[in-house]
């Protein structure tokens, strides 16, 4: 027997917009989640009653707008790196070579590379331990490039983001990790 998915629902909230409330049977408390494409989301334990978990939305409504604005400013304040700037002929030998080169500095072993012109990520590692790295990241200042390398690197060995897996990374970044992943939020894709 498996988890169940949550039950969600979406009800619309004036000077918000769509809420997805959704009941979970791992929650154990009310929770709001915001993502920067303005989705929020409301985790409701199961067995806490719909009008509790409508009321603490509402207590939390001036919250929520405050946090919606924020992620407005960071979208209005980010660098775009685009596409069109490096091809994946230019960006496929400065990245592989690099990945090789932190990869035997650090003892990493990896099995497959890839250079994609993903709209999302940065880079990615399988459970086999192919690791996808964006071509728009040869555009990057040269320790975040670093940084995202050495993060997928360190999947191979810690395939979550744990406390542990954050503290092994420190390790390859100079205690910067936490600091790199929020400089690197600062750079948006675009096709």
């Amino acid at each position: 027997m498996g988890f169940q998915k949550p039950v969600a629902t979406i009800c619309e909230v004036p000077g918000i917009g769509p809420v997805v409330m959704a009941v979970s049977e791992r929650a154990r408390y009310l929770r709001i989640t915001m993502k920067p494409d303005r989705t929020v989301r409301l985790t409701i334990p199961k067995g806490v009653a719909r009008k509790k978990a409508q009321q603490f939305l509402d207590s939390r409504i001036s919250w929520i707008e405050k946090h919606l604005r924020k992620f407005e400013e960071l979208e209005d304040n980010r660098e775009r790196v685009r596409p069109p700037g490096i091809s994946k002929p230019e960006a496929r030998p400065i990245l592989i070579e690099r990945l090789r080169e932190l990869a035997e500095l650090h003892k990493f072993r990896f099995n497959k590379v890839s250079i994609r012109n993903q709209k999302t990520k940065w880079g990615s590692c399988s459970a086999k331990n192919n690791i996808s790295l964006n071509m728009n990241l040869a555009r990057l200042p040269e320790e975040l490039r670093d940084y995202v390398i050495l993060h997928e690197l360190v999947h191979t060995r810690i395939k979550n983001h744990s406390k542990k897996f954050w503290a092994e990374l420190d390790i390859y970044v100079s205690g910067r990790a936490k600091e790199f992943s929020r400089m690197l939020k600062g750079y948006r894709l675009e096709a």
